[in-house]
């Protein structure tokens, strides 16, 4: 199986990371994306994906940390230089969060857009995270002009016109360890109903940890198989025959083989 979104390269993980490798392979869990959240850290992500032959890394810039970056230039080179590396798989993450009031909503749009117009002439994918976001996250990718199926809503947490609008939009949608919670119903129906080549897995790791692990920190991607099961049992499929699934849809998106 394919966590296709982790970061590796945050504490406790990083400093233990051939434990953390060593115990997804152990779970079946083959391949795995470390994603770039800041230039400093894809540059860590691309060395952890030279050293192991089992991980690819994104390079990007996280809205938390947009308040960070006031120069387009860094940003336009730390795509570049991602989109030239052959282990580098996607651009991102990138996007909007209004969950918190800082960074203001000005500097994340501002970082968004320099990513988004970074990224037009290439065909990487690209990983969006929205939070509370979706009708400005939309429409800033909309105003780019980039094809709706280069994305991914990573870590879905709307409800179904926030999926609707998702899909019409023709992105993926990827779920965490979030949909397996007992208060997150609304989440659980959305990953139900997703259409079958449109959905993708993913651990947020070190956040997130699904149930039956619930207390366990930090969340590592050896956990991202209980997601994988909870979501199969709630769309009535086999596990086996949804996990194929997902990782075929993992690997035509970010041409992983």
């Amino acid at each position: 199986m394919i966590d296709t979104h982790c970061h590796l390269t945050y504490q406790p993980l990083y400093e233990q990371v051939d434990a953390v490798i060593a115990a997804a392979q152990d779970a079946g869990v083959d391949r795995l994306i470390t994603v770039g959240t800041s230039p400093v850290d894809a540059a860590h992500a691309v060395g952890l994906a030279e050293r192991y032959p089992c991980v690819y890394a994104t390079t990007g810039v996280h809205p938390h940390y947009a308040h960070d970056h006031r120069d387009r230039s860094a940003i336009v080179d730390m795509i570049q230089a991602g989109i030239k590396h052959d282990r580098v798989v996607a651009i991102g993450e990138m996007g909007l969060d209004m969950h918190y009031p800082d960074p203001p909503i000005e500097d994340q749009v501002r970082v968004f857009e320099w990513q988004l117009e970074a990224s037009g002439d290439c065909d990487l994918p690209i990983i969006i995270h929205n939070r509370e976001a979706t009708d400005r996250t939309i429409e800033l990718i909309l105003a780019s002009g980039i094809p709706g199926g280069r994305f991914v809503f990573h870590c879905f947490t709307g409800d179904g016109t926030e999926l609707d609008a998702i899909l019409g939009l023709g992105a993926m949608v990827s779920f965490t360890g979030i949909t397996t919670f007992g208060n997150a119903k609304t989440i659980a129906d959305c990953a139900a109903r997703t259409p079958i080549d449109r959905i993708m897995v993913e651990t947020d790791s070190p956040y997130l940890t699904p149930a039956p692990h619930r207390k366990v920190r930090p969340n590592q991607p050896c956990y991202v198989v209980h997601t994988a099961r909870f979501i199969a049992e709630r769309r009535d499929m086999d596990e086996q025959t949804f996990v194929e699934q997902v990782d075929a849809n993992a690997d035509r998106f970010f041409r992983l083989r």
